[in-house]
């Protein structure tokens, strides 16, 4: 990916993967001023999100901690098992196969560990493997592909 992306849940909640060391300080400086329960990601080898690459640094209102993936029980991936594809097509065909749960297992646990630690923004007291369990069991059981085709049902 290039550029940041952002999950905003409701001006209370924010998940955001800046890319660039300098822009995480900027995005984590001024959440921690405005109040709002945030989490900035970035991984060390350069990916605004946490890739499973290489170790990443997560930081939110309350703490700030580098992980590596061997940490949350995930392998180490290398940049070719998260290929995106060469087109915004090529890109839309692997985000349905993640959220139908036939994609790359390294494409999936990507997922997984990024939407862990957007569950922990929004439920801080969880802890990050609860938040990784519950991250799989909706992908694996289909209710993020439920949820998903429920947004595009109430958005079309």
């Amino acid at each position: 990916m290039t550029g940041g992306w952002k999950i905003k849940c409701n001006r209370s909640f924010s998940n955001d993967a800046g890319f660039g060391l300098e822009r995480r300080w900027f995005y984590n400086y001024t959440y921690q001023e405005s109040g709002t329960r945030f989490a900035v990601v970035h991984s060390l080898d350069g990916y605004d999100e946490i890739s499973l690459t290489a170790e990443f640094k997560v930081a939110m209102s309350e703490k700030e901690k580098l992980y590596t993936p061997e940490m949350l029980g995930f392998p180490r991936y290398i940049d070719t098992d998260l290929d995106g594809g060469k087109t915004p097509e090529d890109a839309a065909r692997i985000f349905d196969a993640v959220l139908a749960n036939t994609a790359a297992e390294a494409q999936k646990n990507c997922v997984i560990a990024n939407s862990a630690f957007a569950i922990q923004v929004i439920c801080p007291k969880k802890r990050i493997e609860a938040c990784i369990a519950e991250a799989r069991e909706s992908l694996e059981s289909g209710k993020a592909l439920d949820t998903f085709r429920t947004f595009l049902a109430l958005n079309s």
